[in-house]
């Protein structure tokens, strides 16, 4: 919606029931730096319970943050993404500085390819590409992402959070729709023939450069997929689907992060969601609009942290299919869930209550990369339309074909999806392979006219999209 959001279910008190949970403790890898708690959005200190010993659930004998469950207390559903450690006095209990830098490294490697077809480029090694692929922390880069006209408070990777990389992160499995391949084979294949192409001075700086013989945008094919194998991998095939087998218990690490297992677990599935931590403050409009538009300097410092000033790509993707879209509202859904369930993982909630919240964010994405899907095969459409007259544009059929093509792979990584296998190959039977450039009329265009609008049912179908949306997206 265009008007600012508004978050359902605050205040809402939740009773204190220790979660059954496995004690299974995860690490990350690699150090997060600390995360900036806005300090208007502090969340205040929480009523102590009043219901006796329900409130208690690591009486083990044991002494120590390490062995104990933390405040007794119930906490209330806040506004931002802001919760006090239960273990430590005065610290956040939120930390997911590593999904920051991954969330930088995806949307770096588009701006590198990107700038490939612009006047004046130069060509390009494959090791520039690895380098952001496979980073190592000794390269020491800083992002080329930048908060518009305010400076970033930390843009350098490692001064986020060390030891990341998106090669570490990246699912194995076969992407759908290719030809058995997974997405490092797509990727490296990709990446070696944009890397050829940028030493032909015919090709380089022009969209040329990152275009395959076939008509395929590998600029888009190469963000989406990684956004696909790592971000929505990691995100609810990794944190969110795993969630339940984490301690709730203790402080991880013996006690020396102020944060269980499973609120950390949380928090990096939020992270790879990408969104501010005040999230329900930017309109859809800003979140459809440039860096100055989804970056705001919440705490009044003169820059922007990465971690929590600043929006990223699937966060921004849900405000601009509100924004096209009549009677969805993802950005509150999804926002609204990732609050109210790490609420519930404070107040040691029961499992039931756990699983809605990370029901409805796991499937609130897959309605927002499902709903992207269709915006393109609707651009692919009018694309298509123009085949063969003054106004066919290539470069833009190529690059819409792309996102609707990429997008539908993203969507197999998502274990707690609607969409299922078979729904998948179907989309990808009816995409086929590359953009069509057969003009209307022909029985090739009638074809596959016919198979874009078949997607769009099965797309329809699944998810529960309204006929006005399946339209106007």
């Amino acid at each position: 919606m265009l008007h600012r959001k508004r978050l359902s279910n605050v205040l809402r008190q939740i009773p204190l029931v220790v979660l059954a949970a496995g004690l299974i403790t995860y690490g990350c890898g690699g150090k997060s730096k600390p995360q900036t708690i806005l300090s208007s959005d502090l969340v205040p200190p929480p009523a102590t319970n009043s219901g006796g010993s329900s409130g208690s659930s690591g009486s083990s004998g044991s002494s120590g943050s390490s062995g104990s469950s933390g405040s007794s207390t119930v906490i209330s559903v806040p506004t931002t993404y802001t919760f006090a450690s239960r273990f430590e006095s005065g610290k956040s209990s939120v930390s997911y500085g590593g999904q920051t830098v991954r969330n930088l490294l995806v949307q770096d490697l588009k701006i590198l390819i990107g700038n490939l077809g612009k006047d004046g480029a130069s060509p390009i090694g494959l090791q520039d590409l690895l380098d952001l692929y496979e980073y190592d922390d000794a390269l020491n880069l800083t992002s080329l992402s930048t908060a518009g006209s305010t400076p970033v408070m930390e843009p350098n990777y490692s001064a986020i959070s060390t030891g990341k990389n998106l090669i570490g992160k990246l699912s194995d499995d076969v992407v759908l729709g290719t030809d058995d391949k997974n997405a490092d084979t797509l990727l490296r294949e990709w990446f070696a023939l944009i890397v050829a192409n940028s030493q032909d001075p015919e090709k380089l700086g022009t969209p040329a450069v990152y275009t395959s013989d076939e008509g395929l945008d590998l600029s888009q094919m190469i963000n989406k997929l990684l956004l696909g194998a790592v971000v929505y991998h990691q995100c609810t095939g990794v944190y969110l689907n795993g969630l339940l087998e984490r301690d709730n218990t203790v402080a991880r690490k013996d006690g020396k992060d102020p944060y269980t297992s499973m609120e950390h677990g949380w928090d990096e599935a939020f992270g790879y969601f990408g969104a501010a931590r005040d999230y329900a403050r930017y309109t859809d409009d800003q979140l459809a609009g440039g860096a100055d538009d989804y970056s705001f300097d919440s705490n009044e410092d003169g820059m922007i942290d990465f971690k929590s000033e600043y929006n990223f790509g699937f966060s921004r993707n849900a405000g601009k299919r509100d924004r096209g879209g009549v009677g969805v509202d993802f950005t509150k859904e999804i926002f609204d869930a990732f609050l109210e369930g790490r609420t519930v993982i404070v107040n040691r909630g029961t499992v039931a209550d756990i699983s809605a919240q990370r029901q409805i964010a796991a499937e609130g994405l897959e309605k927002v990369i499902a709903a992207t899907a269709v915006h393109y095969i609707n651009d692919t459409l009018s694309d298509m339309a123009k085949n063969g007259t003054d106004d066919e544009n290539r470069v833009k059929h190529n690059k819409h074909w792309a996102e609707m093509k990429a997008f539908t792979m993203a969507l197999q990584y998502n274990p707690l999806g609607r969409l299922s296998t078979s729904d998948l190959e179907q989309l990808h039977g009816f995409m086929g392979e590359a953009p069509l450039y057969d003009a209307p009329g022909t029985s090739t265009y009638e074809a596959q006219v016919t198979a874009l609008n078949d997607a769009k049912d099965v797309f329809q179908s699944a998810l529960g999209f309204s006929a006005a949306n399946m339209a106007d997206w």
